[in-house]
């Protein structure tokens, strides 16, 4: 289906004239991926309309699409909404479309809560979509997005919005994460408009649910459990379900990672801090699910003999920056990062 009839099947579409129509043709807006993907302050300007008017006949033209058409899924980029992390996103093939499953690793504390936060908060602030965020350690902050969304100066019309198409969900077990998600596909088969509606599963902190499950006795308990859960994302994911996942990473021993060749160095090595591996949690086979995982770390800074600055990850020195790594990826290349940083409106 072209762009002008997908539009006029909505019925904030349908309000528009044949002249404002064509002009999205006359400026090169001619499929419906185009339309998703343009500058929305252009859209904006070229059909003379509001810029929420713009994002309901979005949000209603994404609801046309049958979720259980898998032809029918459109190839859009939702972007992130952060600058550097879409350049990086280009550069690796693997922007933030319908059907994506993205892991944010690292260790505790590094962040990777709010980086969540703040990718569902700009998903639904710019398509006027819904989100589902399912809390699995019981401290979701309606407050922290708030304070974002305070943060960026955005009205309490537009606050309300955004809290709105939020759905927290809690979670305790692996087993209730799952009939949950089983749940959410069965709504949208039977054409429930809330879940189709939804678009974003948000996951924080996955191996909450997984700490139990330890010892030889009950790695085959997990490993079923982890590949049960794995099925129910990967049936959301190809009709169009995007997902971002929490998960849990530790650096490997100090000794697996020591920059040791015998070579005499003249004592260079001892200024120059070794690169240690962060090993994400839950095995390979969840890894196998994610079609990128992105590693987020604290960077450092050391200088060499030339005083040119040099960077490396990992420091105790908290400034609000964040290095992310894409450490595996379906869809391109491995080893890009870029900087992120962590302030009152969320990560920018």
């Amino acid at each position: 289906m072209d762009l002008k009839n997908e539009i006029l099947q909505t019925e904030t579409g349908k309000q528009l004239s044949e002249y404002q129509l064509n002009l999205l043709k006359k400026n090169g807006i001619e499929t419906i991926s185009d339309f998703y993907e343009e500058d929305e302050d252009k859209l904006k300007e070229l059909l003379a309309i509001r810029i929420e008017t713009l994002r309901e006949l979005k949000s209603e033209m994404a609801l046309l699409t049958n979720p259980f058409n898998e032809e029918s899924i459109l190839d859009i980029n939702y972007g992130t909404g952060l600058e550097e992390l879409d350049k990086l996103l280009v550069n690796v093939e693997q922007q933030f479309k319908p059907g994506r499953v993205w892991e944010i690793c690292g260790p505790t504390g590094v962040g990777k809560t709010q980086l969540m936060y703040t990718l569902m908060v700009n998903f639904v602030w710019k398509h006027n979509l819904q989100a589902l965020f399912i809390d699995l350690k019981r401290d979701f902050s309606s407050k922290r997005i708030g304070d974002m969304l305070a943060a960026r100066e955005t009205d309490s019309g537009s606050c309300e919005r955004v809290l709105k198409a939020i759905r927290v969900a809690e979670a305790t077990t692996s087993r209730e994460l799952i009939e949950m998600l089983q749940n959410f596909y069965q709504q949208l088969a039977a054409s429930n408009k809330d879940a189709q509606r939804t678009k974003l599963v948000v996951i924080d902190s996955l191996p909450e649910c997984f700490y139990s499950f330890r010892g030889k006795k009950m790695a085959m308990l997990r490993k079923s459990l982890i590949t049960e859960l794995a099925c129910s994302i990967r049936k959301l994911s190809v009709h169009g379900i995007a997902f971002v996942v929490g998960n849990m990473s530790f650096f490997q021993k100090e000794e697996e990672t020591v920059n040791d060749d015998g070579e005499d160095d003249g004592g260079r090595n001892e200024e120059v801090p070794v690169k240690r591996q962060l090993d994400p949690m839950l095995g390979d086979h969840w890894g196998s699910v994610c079609t990128l995982r992105l590693s987020v770390e604290m960077p450092i800074v050391w200088y060499d003999e030339q005083g040119a600055d040099r960077t490396s990850r990992t420091t105790s020195k908290d400034n609000g920056i964040r290095l992310v790594n894409v450490i595996s990826n379906t869809y391109g290349p491995v080893g890009g990062s870029c900087r992120l940083r962590i302030t009152e409106a969320g990560v920018v």
